[in-house]
């Protein structure tokens, strides 16, 4: 695991929280609309260190964040501030050593209890400098989102194609479904190769469907760059149920920290049945003075509630947490 709690102060529309998040290995993000899931993994995309580049995109983390809520006005960080004033700050507790880190921002600016220097920074995490940069890979649900792993993909094309993983995609894709693939040739743009009985075709991915250029195009990054933490935001947008059950399968033979949100009781379900260890749902609420409080629920817990037909999306309502 490579983080283990989070606190939030004045950070977008979270003005506090009533208590450190704490995370597990795996960790489901539940609430309703605005209730703070994705400030949360926002937040926790500012990781290692906010000046360390996005392996995606290839700019500071930060200035990623600001460019998703871009502002033409009162600063450049000014979107990610509580009512776009003030200073925002957060705290995080390391998993691996325990250590405490912070990151303060203002609409102009943003500090660090990290040196901003790529030698110390990799000695803190115990990395190798030029692993930094994929140590966290944030996947936003946003429209740039799949050009952009596209983009970066062309890079990794050849080493894709060596490993073997242009062929164990198609066979896991061949299971979401009717069609039958040979293959992925990864070039521009990502195409297939898809069987017929007499004859074959190439077919470009995104006439697939997001929710499977979106698989795709995840699982190609995460196969290589074996990240220490993935953050996913809205998880099964565009997913059929055959594909999240899938999904989880893969990423439980993962060794990564996996934190992700989601509306889709599906989720709930599968991952109740599959059970992967240290596992938690973080069910989120927001009050009208924007304070996030959470309730932490078990599988077991889950399952419980699955199983009494109660859902548990609903229960921060029920609860009035």
């Amino acid at each position: 695991m490579f983080v283990k709690s989070l606190s939030i102060e004045e950070f977008r529309g979270v003005k506090s929280c009533t208590k450190p998040i704490k995370f597990s290995n795996f960790t489901v993000l539940i609430g309703r609309n605005n209730s703070g899931k994705s400030a949360i993994l926002e937040a926790l995309s500012l990781l290692p260190t906010p000046w360390t580049s996005r392996y995606i995109s290839s700019i500071p983390r930060i200035n990623y964040l600001a460019q998703i809520h871009l502002t033409r006005k009162g600063g450049m960080y000014r979107r990610l501030l509580y009512l776009y004033a003030g200073e925002a700050s957060l705290d995080y507790i390391l998993e691996h050593t325990n250590k405490k880190i912070y990151f303060k921002i203002t609409k102009d600016t943003f500090e660090s209890s990290l040196m901003q220097n790529v030698s110390s920074t990799a000695q803190f995490y115990n990395m190798k400098p030029n692993q930094l940069e994929h140590s966290v890979l944030f996947f936003p649900y946003t429209a740039s989102i799949l050009d952009d792993i596209e983009w970066r993909m062309n890079d990794l094309k050849d080493l894709i194609t060596k490993e073997g993983y242009h062929i164990t995609l198609a066979k896991f894709l061949n299971e979401c479904g009717n069609e039958k693939f040979s293959e992925f040739i990864f070039q521009d743009p990502i195409t297939l190769r898809k069987v017929y009985p007499d004859t074959t075709a190439f077919i470009e991915l995104k006439d697939l469907g997001s929710g499977t250029e979106r698989v795709i195009k995840i699982m190609a990054l995460l196969e290589l760059l074996n990240p220490k933490l993935i953050l996913i935001d809205d998880f099964a947008a565009g997913f059929h149920p055959t594909m999240i059950k899938l999904f989880f399968n893969w990423l439980n033979k993962k060794d990564f920290q996996i934190i992700i949100s989601t509306h889709n009781i599906d989720v709930l379900y599968y991952l109740a049945d599959l059970k992967p260890k240290d596992t938690s749902i973080l069910q989120l609420n927001k009050s009208n003075e924007d304070v996030i409080s959470q309730e932490t629920f078990t599988l077991e817990e889950i399952e419980s509630l699955l199983n009494a037909n109660n859902d548990p999306r609903l229960l921060g309502g029920l609860l009035n947490l």
